[in-house]
């Protein structure tokens, strides 16, 4: 006889039925999800249909000049903007852009003056000696007198060599003049054509920059350097010795002047757009550094002989500031003197022995200030009326007589007229 099953327990019973309960309760929450679903979802986008493909038009089909490989005419060529464009490379050599007839080598002369030439020891030049008497020797002689190029030069420097005489000019026009003043004596030529210039008269010309050379400087430790910058914002390396030009650094702005630390040859400094001055290292390739220094663009950059630290610049908004390298601030660099004209400042310089800064503004005024007693200083008018060569003997205002010629001042209205100012500070 079969046995019964036993009585389900009360735990069983309400076991079971939360179990009935819970599938319900799920059940209705995913027909509610579902419904929820349905209400947001996008519809399917259509399937993009090919497009039709257009007739094929009736006659010969038509091709352009350029398909058919058909020359450029004349006309149409000089006015594309690729005729009158000459874009350069950022490295290029020397017999490039040499500017002369077709001569071969042409340049070869000057490489070898260059390359053959010495140069002082880290000690620097000589001091002149104390019977220099600027009178009698400071003469504009016929044979010294070369016409360099057809256009303005804007800025001119003798390179730092020992044992001879080589003057590099900058233009206007972006070209690089240079001059090997030791080499043959021929009659100065006022008037030569542009581009029959070469070996015969010791000028050279080169055009590496599209515009106006702005800066040129080489140091004495390495002369056979050249560098360059123009008011595209270029900053270009010449080395005689390898024979090339080369684009080092390209400035946001115009560079207007440039010069180099006269403890590194590597360290350059160029002032760039309206007051700012920067330090690149060539080592890096990078600017290390960068001040605010002017409200407008800096026109030179001199370190005084003696004191490496100590920079002087001069800008067009009518300042000539002096300043401590040691001590510059990056957003507002303070200066430790500042020199001011009526008008815009063209140049300041130290003089050789470091003592004095001399300053020139846009109207003919020259301006004298005592590095060690800045307390002391004074202004003095002069005028050009003349190309002829002359010595002014006049005592600066202040002055406590005639004692010894510190400054040499150069005109830059009129390239052939110095002005030689005589005598001292007095204290």
């Amino acid at each position: 006889m079969a046995e019964t099953p036993a009585a389900t327990t009360e735990y069983e019973r309400r076991r079971q039925e939360n179990i009935v309960r819970n599938k319900a309760i799920l059940a209705q929450l995913r027909r509610d999800a579902a419904d929820v679903s349905a209400l947001f979802a996008t519809p399917a986008r259509p399937k993009k249909q090919p497009r039709p493909t257009p007739p094929a038009p009736a006659g010969p089909p038509r091709r352009s000049g350029r398909t058919r490989l058909q020359p450029l005419l004349p006309s149409s060529a000089a006015a594309l903007p690729s005729a009158r464009l000459k874009p350069r490379p950022s490295h290029f050599p020397i017999a490039d852009v040499f500017v002369a007839k077709a001569v071969t080598d042409a340049s070869a002369p000057l490489t070898s003056s260059i390359l053959a030439a010495s140069w002082p020891p880290e000690g620097g030049f000589r001091a002149a000696s104390e019977g220099f008497d600027p009178g009698e020797e400071l003469v504009l002689r016929p044979g010294n007198v070369r016409k360099l190029a057809t256009t303005v030069i804007a800025v001119a420097r003798v390179l730092p060599l020992a044992d001879r005489t080589v003057v590099a000019a900058g233009t206007m026009q972006g070209h690089l003049v240079f001059w090997d003043a030791d080499g043959p004596a021929l009659e100065p030529r006022l008037c030569q054509p542009y581009g029959t210039r070469g070996a015969s008269d010791g000028v050279f010309m080169y055009h590496p920059h599209t515009g106006s050379v702005a800066g040129i400087t080489a140091h004495p430790s390495a002369p056979r350097k050249i560098y360059s910058c123009t008011h595209d914002g270029d900053v270009c390396l010449m080395d005689v010795e390898k024979e090339i030009f080369n684009a080092i650094y390209l400035c946001d702005y115009p560079a207007f002047s440039l010069c180099q630390a006269p403890d590194n040859a590597t360290c350059l400094y160029f002032g760039e757009g309206n007051g700012q001055l920067k330090a690149f290292d060539e080592r890096v390739g990078k600017v290390s550094s960068k001040w605010l220094m002017h409200h407008d663009c800096i026109g030179s950059i001199d370190f005084n002989p003696e004191n490496p630290n100590i920079l002087a610049t001069s800008s067009l908004d009518s300042t000539a500031c002096l300043w401590d390298l040691r001590n510059m601030k990056v957003l507002k660099p303070e200066s430790l003197k500042v020199v001011k004209h009526e008008h815009s400042v063209r140049s300041a310089y130290f003089s050789p022995s470091g003592s004095f800064l001399a300053t020139t503004s846009h109207f003919n005024t020259v301006g004298i200030l005592s590095v060690r007693n800045f307390n002391n200083s004074c202004f003095q008018q002069h005028s050009c009326p003349s190309t002829t060569f002359s010595v002014g003997g006049g005592d600066p205002i202040g002055a406590k007589g005639v004692a010894s010629m510190e400054l040499t001042i150069g005109s830059k209205t009129i390239a052939t007229t110095f002005f030689v100012f005589e005598g001292k500070l007095g204290i």
